[in-house]
């Protein structure tokens, strides 16, 4: 089983060594620490205990974090940094991080206030520069308006501009502004059209004003101003190309200086990882209780790391105490498997973890996964690319968690697709026999080891129905231990043991009846009577009078959940078919333009096209049919989630590795 057993862990210590211990004990990094608010409200610890709060100190740290990942996002925005494919830590020592700080800290300090001021002063250039495109896509309108923007009239004349809407009738308008006594002496002009407005000029006398108004909002006009715009429309949009011209070179320049931070990065990233750890180390104070004196804390810790765990807390004068966990108490998984089954951890925590009370199966459904992803993928060449793909990029990049687990389990499953498709003679399909055909003017072929699933489906059927059958067996196998585990050995029998009877039984009779094997199958005959008795006495069992009879005939019609069961594996079968078919068929494809070189061209370009799609395709669909396999046949006999992963507390960082960490 690979689930760590934890002990519960409390401490008393004196509050003048806190600071000293939290530090300590955040380099063992071992201890999950629980929170110990919940406590103040039973009456007895409010009355001698307090919250042990340091939110104004975490608040200013949580500031300079966010202050020192914008000047890291400036430099990485300016300064045109390649990010790698895989994302890695780098591997420091603490004793240089701190020398580092020591030595450099006020520099690397005074250099995320340099970047922070030039992206203030770059953010003020683009604010500026925004406003001008503005101001100039508005006066592009107005260019042929050749009066002041500023002239309002004269005293005895008012001019306006405007828009209409597109459709007016602009003649009308006009020649309502023209044919009235009221309006005589009013000017207008069409100054620019486009698809959605007309822009017009209006010179009036004053003294008519009000009537030119009248008309004018009878067809819909809306009044334009240029603030405190000066001169002419021509004469702005000058003078704003040259403001533009300026602000160009400015921002070129703070780029440039911007992008120049860029070779202090990996300081500030140490910087901003020791900013998130002494930030952490506040942050976990919320969690302990206090009296004047005192401090109080409780957690998790792994069973394995007690001893060592009491060596550190004899160096302080401190109460401590370590206990089992109780029946049912919600304590923290911690999955722990060998290093070759480690990476299908991936696969267990993609669902959820398992409860600390249940059973970690990683271990178990490991070779399962990788057996069941060749199967389905099923090409030796493409299992071989994927293999040294994945080869190359562990040996490259320094991968840690989630991501060297999943690169990990593509390898071995590079290897299983490599070996399976061995066995079927896929390499990338046919391509020998169809490439030596067509441009050789001879038929190649490379055999399978075993048999072409093309020409024996029923052959890969059978197997992937009885690995399905192994798989679901050994499934229950877990359910059985748990229960006898358990004490609960009449629920084992009852339960697994009568169905492990019931379809040994029918296996045996379908095989000897079909294989003429008649001892075999008489043997098979007999075990499934057997075991359909006993199901339905397993069913019947702990109820009375027709309770007996309904639950007794229900529990013997589950058998047609585990035919659904072990059917739903034929999916083995389904997609290693479709991976081979897809194949074939872009070869296929590419030989349509038979030999010479313009027919190898097109081949080559119609087989990566082709093949590249049909990889990708078809391992997502192996990655996510394998999984299923696992979480609703294999989980669903045993399975109980619902885990929470263990947290301790311990230096976290995004930028920098400590040489210790494994």
């Amino acid at each position: 089983m690979a689930i760590v057993k934890m002990q519960r862990v409390c401490v008393i210590g004196l509050d003048n060594e806190k600071e000293e211990f939290m530090s300590r004990l955040m380099e063992f990094g071992v201890v999950e620490l629980t929170d110990q608010s919940a406590k103040l409200s039973d009456k007895i610890w409010a009355e001698n205990v307090t919250a042990d709060e340091s939110r104004d100190e975490t608040a200013r740290l949580e500031e300079k974090i966010s202050h020192v990942n914008l000047a890291l996002e400036v430099i990485e925005k300016y300064g045109n940094l390649k990010q790698p494919l895989f994302a890695t830590r780098r591997k420091v020592s603490m004793q240089g991080l701190r020398c580092l700080m020591a030595d450099s800290g006020n520099t690397i300090r005074e250099q995320v206030e340099d970047i922070l001021n030039l992206n203030h002063r770059i953010n003020a250039i683009c604010e500026r520069r925004n406003k001008l495109e503005q101001d100039e896509t508005s006066l592009k309108a107005w260019e042929a308006y050749d009066l002041p923007l500023e002239l309002a009239g004269t005293k005895k004349t008012l001019a306006q501009t405007g828009v209409l809407p597109m459709g007016t009738d602009t003649d009308a308008l006009a020649g309502a502004l023209a044919g009235q006594a009221e309006t005589d002496g009013t000017v207008f002009k069409i100054v620019h059209t486009d698809k959605d407005l007309y822009y017009a000029a209006i010179l009036m006398l004053a003294e008519q004003a009000a009537d030119v108004q009248t008309i004018l909002k009878q067809y819909g006009f809306s009044q334009v101003t240029f603030g405190t715009m000066k001169g002419t429309a021509s004469e702005n949009l000058i003078r704003i190309q040259g403001e533009k011209d300026v602000l160009r070179k400015e921002y070129e320049k703070a780029a440039k200086e911007a992008a120049a931070k860029s070779a202090r990065k990996a300081d500030i990233e140490a910087y901003a990882d020791m900013l998130t750890i002494a930030a952490d180390k506040e942050k976990i104070k919320t969690k302990l209780l206090k009296t004047k004196r005192t401090f109080f804390l409780e957690g998790w810790i792994p069973q394995k790391c007690a001893k060592k765990a009491a060596e550190l807390l004899d160096d302080y004068e401190c109460y401590y105490a370590f206990r089992e966990p109780e029946a049912e108490e919600e304590v923290p998984v911690l999955l722990e498997n060998r290093r070759f089954f480690r990476p299908t951890e991936a696969i267990t925590e993609m669902y959820s973890l398992p409860s600390y009370w249940g059973f970690d199966p990683t271990s178990i459904y490991a070779l399962f996964y990788i057996v069941f992803f060749g199967m389905m993928f099923s090409d030796a060449g493409y299992g071989l690319l994927m293999a040294i793909g994945c080869f190359i990029i562990l040996k490259k990049f320094d991968l840690e968690g989630t991501t060297w687990k999943m690169v990990k389990l593509f390898f071995y499953c590079g290897i299983s697709t490599f070996v399976w498709g061995a066995l079927f003679g896929g390499w990338f399909g046919d391509v020998v026999t169809v490439f030596s055909t067509t441009f050789l003017g001879k038929a190649a072929e490379l055999k399978p080891l075993w048999f072409n699933p093309l020409d024996d489906p029923m052959k890969l059927l059978i197997l992937s129905l009885i690995l399905g059958v192994i798989h679901l067996f050994i499934g229950m196998g877990i359910q059985a231990y748990m229960e006898i585990k358990d004490g609960r050995w009449m629920d084992a029998i009852c339960g697994e043991g009568v169905w492990y009877l019931t379809i040994l039984g029918l296996t045996a009779l379908l095989g000897g009846s079909t294989q003429g094997i008649g001892a075999l199958g008489a043997a098979g005959k007999w075990m499934s009577i057997i075991g359909a008795a006993g199901v339905l006495l397993a069913g019947a069992r702990g109820k009375k009078g027709i309770g007996m009879l309904t639950g007794a005939f229900a529990n013997l019609y589950n058998i047609t959940s585990w035919l659904s069961d072990i059917l739903s594996y034929a999916r083995l079968l389904a997609l290693g078919l479709a991976t081979g078919v897809i194949a074939q068929v872009v070869n296929t494809m590419g030989s349509l333009f038979g030999g010479g070189v313009a027919g190898l061209v097109l081949f080559i370009l119609i087989f990566a096209v082709g093949h590249t799609i049909n990889f990708a395709i078809n391992m997502l669909g192996a990655f996510i049919h394998a999984a299923r396999l696992q979480y609703v046949e294999f989980f669903g006999k045993f399975y109980v989630d619902g885990g929470e992963p263990f947290d301790p507390f311990r230096k976290k960082t995004k930028y920098i590795r400590f040489e210790n960490e494994e």
